[in-house]
């Protein structure tokens, strides 16, 4: 209900602001409000908004000028020369004293007396220095935009003192809590921050409990803090869940005028076993020539058209989020689970992709039509992987064969991929594994098989066809892109490996000299150990009106079209699509909106990255606490100043041993070769070390120390790199490659 007294005095506020949008926390701070009229003051504040009173955008309000005419509001001018970036607080996370600002200009160091009160994320505007032309160092002079005016985390209680420790491990203070509410010690909380604190006059930023999540450590407490964290939206809103309502579950005549009719195809689908959004479905059938290969792609843009509530939430969403047993999707349920979701025996109204091959894998033509579809069955990757690997399988004759005729398309698809310089990466997912009271019960390593790869080739074949036909046809389309790594980096990878006597040979192509590099490495323990930093020597893919070339698939023009039920950039595709190509419709998007879609689809990719990050890492460290005190052993996969960072070889997860916690003597860290060294007696310690270790402590990360036991640091007798070999051959193993290919992690199929 609204309060017609905070009602008021906002009006008085803004009149003595001259209209200039204030956040909440400027509201509550400029009014003085108590805490009976804070609780009201957001009701009082979206009720304004809804009346058409007051205007919301980016977290601020002001009034609405077609309510009452303001004067012009005094718009700030800023300097020049400043520059605006990306505060990155991860140093001073790690008790260092300094920070970066991100910008499109380079990266900016920052001293942490010159920081003003910036936290990670937020905007900013810096005084920068260059030299040499490049970025070196800034002076932050404007915090521009809070990235996390809201936050969860931990309360603990220190006498009468309340302090809150955000569950962002890079927001580097605590805060001091001045209304904790109901809150207990060793609870999980929201904290609304009310005054962000002045580290020069040593006073802490200061906030408020707006709400209690739970006990820490509870698995779906901590679940729901890294949603909140990120203010993930739970429920959908009210006009869109009113539209989903409006929807017809069943397929009308109408609907099917014009449409190809591929109900009597033998279809399937592959996926996870819990999946319920089937976004795809595969069809095959022998020719005379090769193949004939049917993508059937869910339509939703036959039920989500743009303008709509619907589409207006996908667009802010961006994609699905998936958690350990809980997804947020995109879009509804009764769309994203039921009407366009592809399940067995059920009439789905699809866009088919249909190729033909010849017995090369070579395409002869291409097409794409709306169709109707009913999928046969309904296959998850483990059955499929069994019956390749030749196990007695009860499945149809007619479904065998033509699992075993996609497998052999795969087959040639794969090593075409190769030849075009598709890099592939040996990086196995982390699941989890739960008891009966929804607790983790063991940490296993999911690797990427045969029917994940097979699925994975039959998408590619029809994303790059859309990608193709919209370059022709479109004005402005959405790409896939992923660029060319920075050559800079490339020569820093190149110095750190030859420190392990893994030489980089130039194969005429950077996509066929890390193809190479890849192939090359003799064992498991080495692609342990080197295929996240040759990853991480790369860079992210994102999505993009720019028509640039995708580096780790090797393809020139690419887009992501098979997955429309989670992902916004495949919705927008299908629509061009429907315009463009089909002639179906008439919908069109300017190029402004044509970059918002690109610009929402990346940040909320990198958003579930880093949410699901948090969710592996805390419910890591919970599941460890219970290992306290007990031994492992493992090996070292990276190091830097801080410490060494060891893979434990007993359960999956990363502990660190900081460098105060090595052996005795003075150690020197080499980050060209992250290594440290002993100067006094010549010992080290690096990556592909075996260690013993023991858990030591659980706290914003997993510490270990080395066992007080003989051999507890060993360099390992490991399989020597074939230098000889390596000079001499002149082309790629594509056996090799290509089992190595069919292991390619999830995580990395969706950045790509």
């Amino acid at each position: 209900m609204k309060n017609h007294n905070i009602s008021e005095r906002l009006t008085e506020l803004f009149k003595r602001n001259r209209y200039k949008p204030l956040s909440y926390n400027e509201i509550v701070g400029e009014l003085k409000l108590t805490k009976k009229e804070k609780a009201t003051l957001s009701e009082t504040l979206n009720e304004l908004v809804s009346e058409g009173v007051l205007s919301k955008k980016s977290r601020k309000f002001w009034p609405n000028p077609n309510k009452q005419e303001p004067e012009e509001p005094i718009r700030e001018v800023v300097h020049p020369k400043y520059l605006e970036g990306t505060f990155d607080a991860t140093p001073l996370a790690k008790n260092l004293s300094f920070a970066f600002v991100r910008t499109e200009k380079g990266d900016f160091f920052v001293g942490a007396e010159d920081t003003m009160n910036a936290y990670h994320g937020d905007k900013v505007l810096i005084d920068p220095r260059f030299r040499g032309g490049k970025a070196d160092r800034g002076y932050v002079r404007k915090i521009v935009k809070r990235a996390n005016e809201v936050m969860a985390g931990d309360i603990s209680f220190s006498g009468k003192r309340k302090i809150f420790i955000s569950g962002n491990q890079k927001i580097h203070n605590w805060f001091e809590v001045q209304d904790a509410g109901q809150a207990k010690e060793g609870e999980k909380v929201v904290l609304q921050v009310l005054n962000w604190g002045n580290p020069l006059m040593s006073k802490l930023p200061i906030g408020n409990v707006i709400e209690v999540l739970g006990p820490s450590g509870d698995p779906q407490v901590e679940l729901l803090a890294v949603i909140r964290q990120y203010q993930l939206p739970l429920e959908f809103p009210d006009e869109v869940l009113e539209e989903v309502q409006q929807i017809k579950t069943e397929i009308s005549k109408t609907e099917l005028s014009g449409r190809l009719d591929l109900r009597e195809l033998h279809t399937f689908t592959i996926d996870p076993i819990s999946a319920k959004d089937f976004d795809d479905a595969v069809s095959i059938e022998s020719t005379a020539k090769g193949w004939r290969l049917f993508v059937h792609i869910a339509d939703v843009s036959h039920y989500v058209k743009p303008g709509t509530a619907i589409f207006k939430e996908a667009i802010k969403r961006g994609n699905s989020f998936y958690f350990p047993k809980k997804v947020l999707p995109m879009l509804p349920e009764l769309l994203s689970n039921r009407v366009c979701s592809l399940r067995p025996d059920e009439e789905k109204l699809t866009l088919s992709v249909i190729t033909e091959f010849d017995r090369e894998g070579r395409i002869l033509n291409q097409r794409m039509a709306e169709s109707i579809v009913k999928s046969n069955y309904r296959l998850n990757y483990e059955q499929v992987d069994a019956l390749f690997d030749g196990e007695e399988i009860d499945l149809p004759q007619e479904l065998v064969h033509a699992l075993n005729e996609a497998r052999e398309l795969s087959t040639l698809l794969s090593q075409k991929r190769l030849e075009q310089g598709y890099i592939f990466f040996d990086l196995p997912e982390l699941e989890y594994e739960y008891d009966d009271e929804g607790f983790i019960h063991r940490f296993t390593l999911a690797q990427e098989t045969e029917s994940h790869k097979l699925i994975e080739n039959f998408m590619l074949v029809a994303n790059e066809y859309a990608a193709k036909q919209l370059t022709r046809l479109s004005p402005t389309t959405l790409y896939r892109i992923h660029e060319n790594p920075d050559m800079e980096k490339i020569e820093k990878l190149i110095e750190l490996l030859s420190h392990y006597g893994i030489t980089y040979y130039d194969r005429g192509s950077l996509n066929a000299s890390m193809q190479y590099l890849l192939n090359s490495l003799p064992g498991p323990q080495y692609h342990k150990v080197f295929d996240h930093i040759i990853l991480r020597s790369m860079k992210k893919a994102q999505y993009s009106i720019r028509h640039i070339r995708h580096f780790g698939l090797g393809m020139e023009t690419y887009t992501h079209f098979t997955s429309p039920i989670r992902r916004l950039c495949d919705l927008v595709v299908h629509q061009l699509c429907k315009t463009y190509l089909i002639r179906s419709e008439q919908v069109k998007f300017s190029s402004e909106q044509m970059k918002h879609f690109a610009s929402t689809a990346s940040e909320q990719e990198l958003l579930a990255n880093q949410a699901e990050r948090d969710i592996e890492r805390v419910y890591s460290m919970a599941y460890m606490k219970k290992f306290v005190g007990e031994s492992f052993s493992g090996t070292v996969v990276s190091a830097k100043s801080a410490g060494l960072v060891v893979r434990l070889d007993q359960i999956p997860v990363n502990g660190f041993i900081r460098a105060e916690q090595l052996p005795r003597g003075r150690w020197i860290y080499k980050d060209k070769e992250m290594r440290f060294i002993n100067p006094t007696n010549s010992n080290y310690f690096q990556l592909l070390d075996k260690v013993l270790v023991q858990i030591m402590e659980i706290s914003d990360d997993i510490y270990l120390e080395l066992q007080n036991v003989k051999n507890a640091h060993q360099h390992p007798d490991l399989p020597p790199l074939k230098k000889s070999a390596a000079k001499t051959r002149k082309s790629i193993d594509y056996k090799t490659a290509q089992k190595k290919s069919v292991q390619t992690s999830k995580k990395l199929k969706r950045k790509r």
